[in-house]
C-alpha cells in the first residue's frame, strides 16, 4: 500500500518526550531518527555552554525519557543512516561538515576517525556559513543540502561510488528571505512515488514549509496546503495537543525513517516528525533555550 502526500498536513503532537540527562545540558535538540536492529537509533545535539551531541536508542517514543543519552562530544545537527552500497553506517555533522563511519551506530565510541564531507566554504561567507547539512543518494549519485542561515539552499553531488567523501561542486539553488527559508533542512525519497520531498524552517516562530521535486538534481518546487504559516508543512496552525500545548515552535528535527539507508525514504501512509520544541515563556540565551523532543504524527 502506498500514499499520495496529502493536500494539506494536519498533526497531533505529544508533549516533550525526554529531559537533559548530561551535566550542564540545557537542551535536547537537531535530531536525526532511524531504526536499527528493530530500535528506534536517535542522534542529536545538547547544549552544555557549548555545542555537543548525544545517542538514544528505545524500543518506543514513550520510552525516550528513560533511555540513556550517551554524550558524544564536539557533535553537532549530526545526521545518521545506513549507506547499503558499502554496508557501513555514516554520521555526518558540523562544524565545518565532516562524516565518520560505523558497523556499530548505537557506539559512539565505535566511529571511525573524522574524514572532511565538504570542500571549501561554497556560501562565500554568508550568514553563518555552512550550516545543518544533510544526505540523501538515489540508485546513481549521492547529495549534499544544506543551509546558511540567510535564506540560500545549497547542493553537491558525486557519484555513489565515490562516496563517502568530500563534496567539490556545490552551487546555492534556492534563494529566499529567512523568513521562508533558514535552517533545518531535510530531504527525503517519497515511497512509491518516485518523487521528493524538501522541508526548511524559517526564522522566527519555528514552522516548516515543504518544497517536492521530480529528481534530486532537479528544480524544487512549493508543496500546495505546506508553503506558509498559516499552511504549513508542519507549525502551530495545524498542530493539536490532547495535553496541552507546551511550545510555540515546531524546529529542527527529521521525519522518522523506518527503513535507515541512504535513500532517506519515508511513507505517507504513516508519517510522524521528530522535532524540537520549547517553553515560550523562557527567554535565555540562544545556546540556553530548553528545547525538547516531541513527536508529531500525521492525522490522515
Amino acid at each position: 500500500m502506498t500514499c499520495p502526500l496529502p493536500s494539506t498536513f494536519q498533526w497531533r503532537s505529544t508533549g516533550p518526550l525526554a529531559e537533559p540527562k548530561n551535566s550542564g545540558a540545557k537542551s535536547l535538540k537537531d535530531f536525526s531518527v532511524t531504526k536499527y536492529n528493530g530500535d528506534y537509533l536517535v542522534y542529536a545535539t545538547t547544549a552544555d555552554g557549548n555545542w555537543n551531541g548525544f545517542v538514544s536508542t528505545f524500543s518506543s517514543f514513550d520510552e525516550w525519557a528513560d533511555a540513556e543519552q550517551q554524550y558524544v562530544p564536539g557533535l553537532v545537527a549530526p545526521t545518521i543512516f545506513y549507506f547499503t552500497p558499502k554496508d557501513t553506517w555514516v554520521l555526518a555533522y558540523q562544524w565545518g561538515f565532516k562524516y565518520s563511519t560505523s558497523k556499530t551506530p548505537d557506539d559512539p565510541n565505535s566511529w571511525s576517525p573524522t574524514q572532511s564531507l565538504l570542500t571549501g566554504d561554497p556560501t562565500g561567507g554568508r550568514g553563518t556559513g555552512p550550516i545543518d547539512q544533510t544526505v540523501i543518494c538515489d540508485d546513481s549519485d549521492c547529495y549534499l543540502f544544506f543551509c546558511d542561515d540567510a535564506g540560500g539552499v545549497y547542493r553537491g553531488s558525486m557519484p555513489i561510488g565515490q562516496f563517502p567523501g568530500a563534496f567539490s561542486n556545490v552551487t546555492r539553488i534556492m534563494d529566499q528571505p529567512t523568513s521562508v527559508i533558514f535552517e533545518g533542512v531535510q530531504v527525503y525519497s517519497i515511497k512509491g512515488s518516485g518523487g521528493y520531498l524538501m522541508i526548511i524552517e524559517n526564522n522566527g516562530t519555528r514552522f516548516f514549509r515543504a518544497w517536492t521535486a521530480d529528481t534530486l538534481d532537479g528544480e524544487w518546487t512549493p508543496l500546495d496546503g505546506a508553503s506558509s504559516e498559516q499552511e504549513p508543512f508542519a507549525g502551530r496552525n495545524n498542530v493539536s495537543w490532547p495535553d496541552g500545548q507546551w511550545t510555540n515552535d515546531i524546529s529542527h528535527g527529521d521525519i522518522v525513517r523506518e527503513n535507515p539507508s541512504e535513500k532517506m525514504e519515508i511513507d505517507p501512509c504513516n508519517l510522524q516528525l521528530i522535532y524540537q520544541g520549547r517553553d515560550p515563556n523562557e527567554n535565555p540565551s540562544y545556546i540556553d533555550l530548553p528545547y525538547r523532543p516531541g513527536l508529531l504524527t500525521l492525522i490522515r
